[in-house]
């Protein structure tokens, strides 16, 4: 593989060459985070088509894959790494149109729980469908290449405490 034009590599050689620490962990932090930003350019477009955002999708998912298709709003924070600030927003953007609800959980009243309903059904298998088009986010990347990747940061995400 030609690495003349990568700027990761040109990066790392930088790096290096400036006897900066840690040049390998440094190139890798690079490559995870610009394999990031391209592959959210690309999901963020193709959702922005269907009226959602990242955190509104996968929020959406979350729901979907649980057992009775609901979870409690606590717990979506911490499933999804991101703020409960950010939940509450995207809850409400979601509400609004219909696509979930909140309803009191049945045994513990201090619990609220989010609940998919029909029409976020349909729009998240559309946006699904839309995503998986663009290989969320993978285009070009085969199904063998996509284990290889899955395998390679679970070994990562062990090492960094994300896997208990």
């Amino acid at each position: 593989m030609n690495h003349a034009n990568d700027p990761i590599e040109w990066s790392r050689e930088q790096w290096l060459a400036q006897d900066q620490p840690a040049p390998e962990q440094f190139t890798a932090m690079a490559a995870i985070l610009r394999t990031h930003q391209a592959m959210c350019a690309s999901i963020d477009a193709t959702l922005r088509r269907h009226e959602l955002t990242r955190t509104g999708y996968l929020l959406m998912t979350t729901l979907q894959l649980s057992r009775e298709g609901t979870r409690p709003l606590g717990q979506l924070s911490r499933h999804l790494m991101v703020h409960p600030t950010t939940v509450t927003l995207a809850l409400d953007q979601l509400e609004k149109r219909k696509l979930l609800r909140r309803q009191p959980h049945p045994t513990d009243r201090r619990t609220t729980l989010a609940v998919l309903t029909e029409a976020g059904r349909e729009v998240l298998e559309k946006a699904t469908e839309a995503l998986s088009g663009v290989s969320f986010g993978l285009q070009g990347v085969d199904d063998a290449l996509s284990r290889q990747v899955v395998d390679t940061l679970r070994e990562v995400r062990a090492q960094v405490g994300d896997i208990p």
